[in-house]
């Protein structure tokens, strides 16, 4: 080549460079789709957004798809892991060193800083946990494609180096599937963007964000491994949505109260997040931006608050929104003047006018972006005080003189004590055991008694999950009415379920091996032996009962209380199964999975006994999407109990011959206000009835008149009905009993108790108290308390299980104790031929509240019973 001709082709080169494609995927959304992201009136289902990643994986080489787990109904939860390529092909070297700065005991200060120097911040963003918040779901296209492409308002190639990127495109790819799917359906119609018939999530429906410490659903657990085990991110945010009329976005820091136990620096953290995606959302005139307001430190076992508790900032963002993709137009007179007039937290109010997907989309975007930036520039930082963080944790450097909790290994339900560990290891929390009597202070304790230490890197989790909660009396003025909590007062996992569980003060030795992984015990019965007995107490036996009933295996329990003395005493409330070469194969097997206890007997059964014969259950759901009402169905899932859903047709329909008695033993009506459950909307005077839209023909209405007479007879002529919580409203409303709800039309500042764990008297003797302590610990949750009064005919009343005197409260918050005092919490009706079962109070409480499901098992078990009884 001619040396004069030399720049002329440096710079055709240089050109030739710059009009180049941008490295990485090709096909864009829009191109994908065939409209842009966030169109008026057009989604993407999860079918959709899972092909568009799976093309972006085969395009790109700054991502990668993983599968992280299934959902309930089947669907693959995918995460993309974006990045640049060299951070890609190292990822398992950087999740290591994040590992390391965790676990922090063997690293040195110096160790620590060598590691965040070269380390990689992991951020993960989560998008549409709830399925009707459907435009982070929407956004997580777009976000991943400019990405990958360098689309993006910083240098990619720079930002990307230093960041490791997980994004969740939904957590509940069930729920988002379903919403696409009706709000296609009714685009157009009167229903247009309006609410389902069912629950957005085949069990939790809004409360899948309740369950970030037990784990309960499949998506959860999958996620929990991820943000606790597998990848450890620094940073976590959650994208959600909230009301249309108030501000645009909300992103922390957050109000008032904090949660004790989570270090200070995940709070800075969280600010600094929050403040430089603030920053970035105003240099894009984006408004109505607030922090501070309406979303509290206080933990709610919510998936972005989870974090803080594992020394990882953990966020929430809330757009405002629309009507699923179709716009709302906002008049500036509907905004209330907190939104409207300027103030240090919400220095550019939004002043109405029209609120699209796109919207949310674009402020999605922004804000997205401004975290990665963040995460990026202050990446070393991040890690280090991650580190920071997990050393005072295990060091000890915390408020609670709590060094350990104990959990003895001889408890009243020792499978649910086993289940409750395992729970606490897939939070990430070290469990131990120790192997060799010890002492601390005058307490002997046992070789095998469970130990949870807290000098651990996830402390304050282990803490607050064990600990018992005090809410602060926080009040809107001095001496006025209390502010309520966004949700929980308290939650405290060993009182809810039934287990007990020991703090130790002051220095913790003993001899102790740390626990990979908590089994259930082999118990095998000798082969000489007459028959079996399960232990009453343990919901495991209970289990175990359900799944040899419906393998054809007799089994009787002991209902009557009787001699206790000698090898082969059978207590009050245990099963008895006589054994022969099906039942004791059957028996084994369900051991080997379930671990409850076994005790063996031979010679002539006990005394006392009733056959048993498998319930005919029906539970009612409402077209109101009832949580209460999902929960229920997990339970009885998980514990492998056969019911039939019922709703308002098959409720009061008149084409039964002898009504509902030929198909049911028992009726649930899962917690719901009555006025839902009779004419399937709120009271004209709800606060709640401007948030009901109209559902299509067919999902109309309540059980009606019709329902209501039609469970009238089923009670009269036999059946047992079972109402949990607000539900007992319908019993105390339509059928008149000798009881009354003594908190009905008390004032917030007469009486207050936002969901909390309170103390209970049960009776041990009676039908429903079989297999449960003489004092026990339940779930209030806008329940009612009852009163009760000595009845006329055809009535008779038992009082279950009642409040104690005082010092009622266990966990959370409590105002007007005297309320309380020795009223009922679960009373037991006898009316006609049949019964009513009326709880104050929720027994299978989001799937947590183990320590009282044995209430329900009673009640159906007792109603197959007492009906066989009288045939």
């Amino acid at each position: 080549m001619n040396a004069k001709h030399l720049p002329a082709c440096l710079l055709l080169i240089l050109c030739m460079l710059t009009f180049l494609p941008p490295l990485g995927a090709q096909t864009s959304p829009r191109d994908f789709l065939g409209h842009e992201v966030g169109t008026d009136g057009k989604l993407a289902d999860y079918t959709q957004i899972l092909e568009y990643f799976r093309l972006l994986d085969k395009e790109t080489d700054r991502m990668q798809l993983l599968e992280i787990g299934k959902t309930v109904q089947g669907r693959p939860l995918v995460m993309a892991v974006i990045s640049s390529p060299a951070n890609l092909k190292n990822a398992d070297h950087y999740r290591d060193i994040a590992r390391k700065l965790r676990d922090a005991r063997d690293l040195s200060r110096e160790d620590a800083l060598k590691l965040a120097q070269t380390g990689r911040t992991i951020l993960m963003i989560t998008c549409s946990l709830h399925a009707t918040e459907i435009g982070a779901s929407q956004m997580s296209m777009e976000l991943a494609w400019r990405l990958t492409t360098g689309q993006t308002p910083f240098s990619s190639q720079e930002v990307m180096d230093n960041v490791i990127l997980l994004v969740v495109p939904t957590i509940n790819p069930d729920g988002v599937q379903m919403v696409t799917d009706w709000y296609r359906k009714h685009r157009g119609t009167l229903y247009d963007g309006g609410r389902m018939p069912w629950l957005y999530h085949p069990y939790a429906g809004h409360d899948n964000n309740r369950d970030w410490f037990m784990g309960n659903l499949p998506e959860t657990r999958a996620l929990m491994r991820v943000l606790f085990h597998d990848w450890i991110p620094q940073i976590h945010i959650d994208e959600h949505q909230m009301g249309s009329s108030g501000a645009r976005l909300f992103i922390p820091p957050f109000k008032d109260p904090p949660t004790g136990p989570v270090h200070p620096l995940v709070w800075r953290g969280i600010a600094i997040c929050g403040s430089h995606m603030a920053y970035r959302l105003e240099e894009e005139g984006r408004s109505g931006v607030v922090h501070g307001r309406s979303f509290t430190g206080w933990w709610i076992g919510a998936c972005d608050d989870t974090s803080w508790l594992h020394n990882s900032v953990g966020i929430l963002s809330e757009m405002a929104s629309v009507q699923i993709a179709t716009p709302v137009y906002v008049d500036p007179g509907e905004i209330s003047d907190d939104y409207y007039q300027k103030s240090m937290q919400f220095p550019h109010p939004w002043r109405g006018g029209w609120w699209r997907l796109r919207d949310i989309v674009d402020y999605e975007l922004t804000l997205s972006f401004g975290l990665i930036e963040a995460a990026s520039l202050y990446r070393q930082s991040f890690l280090m005080n991650f580190y920071r963080m997990c050393r005072d944790a295990v060091d000890g450097q915390r408020e609670s003189e709590v060094t350990a909790f104990l959990i003895p290994e001889v408890q009243h339900d020792e499978p649910t004590a086993r289940r409750m560990l395992r729970i606490l290891q897939l939070g990430g929390v070290e469990v131990h055991r120790t192997t060799a009597d010890s002492q601390t202070g005058r307490r002997l304790v046992p070789a095998g008694t469970w130990v949870i230490n807290m000098n651990q890197p996830y402390q304050p989790y282990a803490q607050a999950l064990l600990e018992r909660q005090r809410y602060p009396d926080m009040r809107q003025y001095p001496g006025g009415p209390p502010i309520p909590p966004y949700d929980n007062a308290g939650w405290t996992l060993p009182l809810q379920m039934g287990v007990e569980c020991i703090p130790v003060e002051g220095r913790f030795a003993a001899e102790m091996e740390k626990i990979s992984e908590v089994l259930e015990p082999r118990v095998r019965m000798p082969e000489k032996t007459g028959w079996a007995v399960l232990k009453g107490g343990e919901n495991a036996a209970h289990q175990a009962v359900f799944a040899l009933m419906d393998s054809g295996v007799s089994v009787r329990r002991k209902i009557e209380a009787g001699d206790k003395e000698g090898k082969q005493a059978v207590e009050c409330g245990d099963f008895v199964v006589s054994l022969n070469p099906k039942s004791r194969q059957e028996i084994d097997k369900l051991q080997q999975e379930l671990g409850f206890s076994l005790r063996s007997g031979d010679g002539e059964l006990p005394a006392g006994l009733v056959k048993l014969r498998f319930p005919r259950i029906g539970v009612y759901q409402s077209w109101n999407a009832n949580m209460d009402e999902g929960w229920t169905r997990y339970m009885l899932d998980d514990a492998g109990i056969r019911y039939q859903t019922l709703h308002n047709k098959q409720i009061s329909s008149s084409e039964r011959k002898n009504g509902l008695n030929t198909d049911f033993d028992i009726i649930v009506l899962p917690s719901e206000d009555p006025h839902l459950v009779v004419k399937g909307e709120p009271a004209p005077d709800s606060p709640w009835k401007r948030y009901y839209s109209a559902l299509p023909p067919g999902y109309q209405g309540g059980i009606g008149k019709q329902g209501v007479e039609a469970l009238q007879k089923f009670v009269r002529e036999g059946g047992h009905l079972v109402c949990l919580n607000r539900a007992s409203e319908l019993v105390l409303k339509e059928f008149t009993p000798p009881v009354r709800n003594i908190l009905q039309g008390l004032k917030r500042d007469e009486f207050f108790c936002p969901m909390s764990i309170l103390g209970v008297e049960v009776d041990i003797e009676h039908a429903l108290g079989l297999g449960m302590r003489k004092k026990a610990a339940v779930v209030f949750s806008d329940s009612p308390a009852f009163s009760t009064w000595i009845p006329r005919e055809p009535w008779q009343r038992r009082v279950v299980v009642r409040y104690p005197e005082r010092e009622i409260l266990e966990s959370g918050w409590l105002l007007g104790e005297s309320h309380l005092a020795r009223k009922a919490a679960l009373v037991d009706l006898k009316f006609g031929k049949g019964r009513i079962v009326l709880f104050g109070f929720r027994p299978q409480s989001r799937a947590q509240s183990h320590g009282t499901y044995k209430f329900l098992f009673n009640a159906f078990l007792r109603s197959a019973w007492e009906r066989d009884k009288k045939t």
